[in-house]
């Protein structure tokens, strides 16, 4: 694998995190690679930056749309150039594409991204992903290309060297890991954390700062010639005095993945959540992998009688249905006892779905929108090594509930406890904000709100404002609303992150073309936007063949599956016996199909081209026609029909000609930028073209092709930088 390994420093300052990761590859191979690595970023980061150092070279990439950065990749790299791309593969995923690095040559990539952090009752958490389970379904469902789906190899290991500065009242909270082992050392601005010893990227890091008193905070900075501003409201709900019982499905996963330290911590957190269910509480319990059981009839009172008899099937229980079907589950226990889903059975909230998850399964946004369809709130605990953040955070997110993440090594009594305070408080039926002066725009309110809780909240200013930002709860019941206030320094931040961050968050609520607009304005990485840099090489140093993909694997997660530290299994030798690949579906190439539309003219000229450019793209790159016969069937232009048939009665190998006629028509792709071509279709399709055989006959060809396009003018196409 060209990875070498990954070292990363950061810095905690009030509620901000930002954190510069260094990943190191080296060429061993004996021609020039591409190198392909996907990794995880927090769901709620923002990438600010992306350098690489190639050489004595360093180099700095620039936010472009992705669809002119795909093309300008792609002609760095068949110019013998060597170049970088970052792209969005899904949420909390990115693929990096390292395009041309030479034998023996070696590279340094460099990222930095910001995330806020938040109090939660007393805590605050510092989560940094490194490694991507095996997730259940079909990753291209979820819209990953080929070359983004990432893979596991038990062989691999990728050292990992991680430090941290805490500045400031947040250094004086109780530091703790329950990921790795720790070492901290008193600094002048706060305190250091690092890693004690060698660790791996076989597990996220995860750090704990506990007896931390939450407060409101506010900042502004600028944004060029304006003004953003951040408001973070610690507000805390009274408790009522008339506790009214719950209702609360419990859903369990017990996934082949969940086998091993997850499904030990999840059981342990049923029997914590079974002791704190009242007589009065209704509850249900449901567990899911291929199938779903529900283990209970329906929803049952929270006497001691019942949470006997549950938990000691809870004692019984293991990671053995299989694979992870969780939105039929989901689906199943929404429609538990209606009546107390509605709020009518005589509990406060209302049925709420309380799920303990490592989320691996790659079909998140179907099931979030299932959940947000079912008008139930869903809390989650996300258990394990490398829990999948975009479905945890995403069903809470979505229905009002909330997300909590527990570590192997972690006790989960906190965070069933707070999710608990969550489930009992009294909801939040709206929020109000007032800032001191006219905002040009704010970021709206989450939909769930706790007490004890951060809620950020970004606005935008034509001058700097100043004064109290003043936020208002006002719960369910008659009592006057709960207030909180941040007031804005005097001082003004000249960094451009946090406006940066906020055009982040904007995105999310704007129509595609203002989100566009602004992550090409803010250098933004998003659905619509990658990342890129070139490196254009001398003459006599630029490669000669096209690279050798390699696609960097992913370590296993420590854990998954009832397997213990990869690292571990390496230099013991074991054999695991994993859970069996074929519970998972099989990831094939998608089928690209398009429809012909009638107003092609498939006798000749631009639109028989076009038509046949087409056709190809539905077959490309493992299927392409390879006869006269086939190109006939593909309604090619009679032109080059006829030309192609000539050179064959003249002795050309059919094979050579056809193949010659799909190259040339291929390589004026970029005339029909309305049709997409994945990255990986390209990739494949580069790969047919690299011997220098039949030099002529593609010259050719070529030279068809462009007389064919000469039949009628086409308008200028300027290149995109």
């Amino acid at each position: 694998m060209p990875l070498e390994g990954v070292d990363a420093r950061g810095r905690v300052r009030g509620l901000m995190f930002e954190l510069t990761v260094e990943q190191r590859y080296r060429n061993t191979q004996s021609t020039n690679i591409e190198a392909v690595y996907t990794f995880p970023l927090p769901t709620e980061a923002v990438l600010l930056d992306l350098d690489i150092t190639l050489g004595e070279r360093k180099l700095s990439a620039v936010a472009v749309e992705k669809r002119a950065a795909e093309r300008d990749y792609e002609a760095a790299i068949e110019k013998g150039d060597s170049a970088l791309m970052l792209e969005r593969a899904a949420n909390g995923l990115c693929t990096l594409n390292l395009g041309n690095l030479l034998a023996g040559e070696s590279a340094t990539i460099r990222y930095r991204y910001a995330q806020l952090l938040r109090f939660e009752h007393g805590s605050v958490r510092v989560a940094i992903p490194t490694v991507i389970a095996p997730r259940y379904g079909d990753a291209r469902k979820a819209g990953l290309d080929a070359h983004q789906v990432p893979d596991s190899d038990l062989a691999v290991a990728y050292p990992f060297a991680l430090s941290l500065d805490l500045e400031g009242d947040i250094a004086r909270g109780a530091i703790a890991s329950p990921s790795h082992a720790i070492v901290t050392l008193a600094t002048a601005m706060g305190v250091n954390v690092s890693l004690a010893r060698g660790a791996w990227l076989d597990r996220d890091f995860v750090l704990t700062i506990a007896g931390l008193e939450g407060r409101s905070l506010a900042t502004v900075a600028k944004d060029g010639n304006r003004y953003v501003a951040l408001a973070s409201f610690c507000a805390s709900l009274p408790r009522e005095t008339d506790q009214l019982p719950l209702a609360v499905k419990l859903v369990v996963d017990c996934s082949g993945s969940m086998n091993g330290d997850s499904i030990a911590a999840a059981k342990r957190a049923l029997h914590r959540i079974l002791a704190s269910l009242h007589p009065a509480d209704r509850f249900s319990l449901t567990r899911f992998g291929s199938t779903f059981e529900h283990v209970t009839q329906g929803m049952v009172p929270g006497d001691a009688a019942h949470v006997r008899a549950v938990a000691e099937a809870v004692g019984r229980m293991d990671a053995d249905l299989g694979g992870t079907e969780m939105l039929s589950a989901l689906q199943a226990v929404f429609a538990l006892d209606a009546r107390e889903s509605r709020g009518t059975g005589g509990h406060r909230n209302g049925a709420d779905v309380f799920v303990l998850t490592d989320g691996e399964v790659w079909a998140t946004d179907e099931i979030v929108a299932a959940a947000r369809a079912a008008n139930q709130r869903v809390f989650v605990v996300g258990i394990g090594s490398a829990p999948t953040e975009a479905t945890v955070r995403g069903l809470g997110a979505a229905t009002g509930g909330a997300a909590e993440f527990v570590a192997p090594n972690e006790d989960a009594e906190a965070a069933i406890l707070r999710m608990f305070a969550r489930i009992r408080a009294p909801r939040v039926q709206r929020a109000d904000i007032a800032w001191p002066a006219s905002a040009g725009w704010t970021t709206p309110l989450p939909t769930g709100l706790f007490g004890g809780e951060t809620i950020h909240v970004f606005a935008g200013f034509d001058t700097a404002p100043s004064g109290d930002v003043k936020l208002a709860l006002h719960a369910k019941s008659d009592a006057a609303p709960l207030a909180a206030t941040a007031r804005l320094p005097a001082g003004i931040d000249a960094d451009r992150t946090l406006a940066r961050m906020a055009a982040s968050t904007r995105i999310a609520y704007a129509t595609p073309e203002e989100g566009l607009k602004l992550a090409l304005d803010y250098g933004l990485l998003t659905d619509r936007t990658n990342l890129i840099v070139v490196h254009e090489r001398a003459a006599g140093e630029k490669a000669v063949d096209l690279p050798q993909l390699a696609q960097v694997a992913q370590m296993h997660a420590a854990g998954w599956g009832g397997v213990g530290s990869a690292r571990a299994m390496m230099e013991s030798s074991v054999q695991c016996n994993m859970m069996a690949f074929s519970d998972f579906d099989a990831l094939d190439e998608p089928q690209i199909r398009y429809r012909r539309s009638s107003a092609f003219d498939s006798s000749a000229g631009l639109a028989a081209l076009e038509a046949f450019f087409v056709a190809l793209l539905a077959r490309a790159p493992d299927n392409l026609p390879s006869s006269l016969e086939e190109l006939a069937r593909m309604s090619a232009p009679s032109r080059l029909v006829i030309d192609a048939k000539a050179r064959v009665a003249a002795g050309e190998r059919e094979i050579d000609v056809v193949r010659a006629i799909v190259e040339a028509v291929w390589k004026q792709a970029d005339r029909w930028p309305q049709h997409r071509i994945p990255l990986s279709m390209r990739r494949g399709m580069r790969g047919l073209f690299r011997d220098g055989e039949c030099a002529a006959l593609r010259a050719g060809m070529l030279a068809a092709v462009d007389a064919l396009l000469a039949t009628r003018p086409q308008p200028a196409l300027g290149r995109v930088m």
